[in-house]
């Protein structure tokens, strides 16, 4: 596998990450802003937390771009790798670099889920988008 392919669909990834992180941080703010039942900072935080989706949205895209250029097989274990499946064994220092990113990536989408969760079922209650 071309490591300068793989290097830059790990920069991409870095970004992602940095955005869920992001995205991760606002929902804590916003369960905050909820119990001291501040609307208008729940309001701000809910079009910054949208900016940020938008913005990990964005690099799904150039890497969904950068995968194209790969032949189909390799692009293939480099998803694995991406939402941090490691059936395929890493190969190079920058396919390792991928899996690491694309588990980090899983485990703060898992914790900002859990969150909203908590969120939504509090305000919503049985009507939750997660009931």
């Amino acid at each position: 596998m071309e490591d300068l392919m793989l290097i830059e669909i790990l920069k991409e990834l870095q970004k992602k990450y940095q955005h869920i992180v992001e995205i991760e941080r606002i929902t804590r703010e916003m369960g905050d802003s909820l119990s001291r039942n501040d609307r208008t900072s729940v309001q701000m935080q809910i079009s910054m937390r949208q900016d940020e989706m938008d913005n990990a949205d964005n690099c799904d895209k150039k890497i969904r771009i950068l995968l194209a250029a790969v032949p189909l097989t390799e692009a293939d274990s480099i998803r694995k790798w991406m939402k941090g499946n490691n059936t395929v064994i890493p190969d190079s220092a920058a396919a390792e670099k991928i899996f690491e990113k694309g588990s980090w990536i899983q485990a703060a989408l898992k914790r900002t889920i859990d969150i909203d969760r908590h969120i939504c079922t509090r305000l919503a209650g049985s009507n939750s988008f997660y009931k």
